[in-house]
């Protein structure tokens, strides 16, 4: 006979899915400004890469500004999560984690990386409210992915997983323009301010919209 997993029965009080937020929100936090301050240090290495070899390079070389933001916000939901999932191995969920985190860098790098020197690649200026739009519709889409390689760490375990997607595609829909809209204000205040507040506040929506899911996903019947 096959083993069978089981989640934790126990109640969860509200302060308990309040202190989910708090962390969600400080490991974005935190990650976001650690990778952010990699990003940076690589953009400072070659600001205009000059031909695709040199452009992939430094694809890849800012898309490991998700390792740090995949191992703080891995770590904590995945400490947080297996309290109710005890089975649940902090390694493949905190592997899984850092995977889609540097996809996501990458992705949220190529435009600005291949835009260079194409003649009139820059000439798209947009709004501050399609940026907003735009921002949404990445956000959905790379939350749907995020959450859909977070959850290859759950096999086995007997949980629903869509819950999980759909949270995290909201959380970042709603989390991702709210960076775009600190970084829009950069005449404001200092970056790395601008960067903290923008990280927070994605931060505690995306901790709310998982908080909600994983309660959907642990639900017995």
């Amino acid at each position: 006979m096959g083993a069978t997993h089981h989640v934790e029965e126990r109640t969860t009080s509200r302060g308990e899915w309040v202190v989910w937020v708090l962390l969600t929100a400080l490991a974005e936090l935190v990650g976001i400004l650690l990778g952010a301050s990699w990003w940076v240090w690589a953009d400072g290495l070659m600001p205009d890469p000059n031909g695709l070899f040199w452009q992939i390079c430094m694809l890849l070389l800012k898309a490991l500004s998700g390792v740090p933001e995949g191992m703080v916000l891995g770590l904590v939901q995945a400490n947080l999560m297996s309290r109710r999932l005890p089975e649940l191995s902090i390694v493949r969920w905190t592997t899984a984690t850092c995977v889609v985190a540097v996809i996501g860098w990458a992705a949220g790098s190529s435009f600005s990386i291949f835009a260079t020197g194409d003649g009139g690649a820059g000439s798209f200026d947009p709004s501050v409210g399609q940026t907003l739009l735009m921002a949404a519709g990445l956000g959905l889409a790379l939350g749907a992915v995020f959450g859909g390689v977070q959850t290859l760490a759950l096999g086995g375990l007997g949980v629903k997983r869509w819950p999980w997607i759909v949270g995290n595609a909201i959380g970042w829909g709603l989390g991702l323009p709210a960076i775009y809209l600190a970084a829009s204000g950069v005449a404001l205040a200092p970056v790395w301010l601008l960067g903290a507040i923008g990280g927070l506040v994605a931060g505690a929506l995306v901790g709310v919209a998982t908080a909600v899911a994983f309660a959907a996903m642990t639900r017995e019947g």
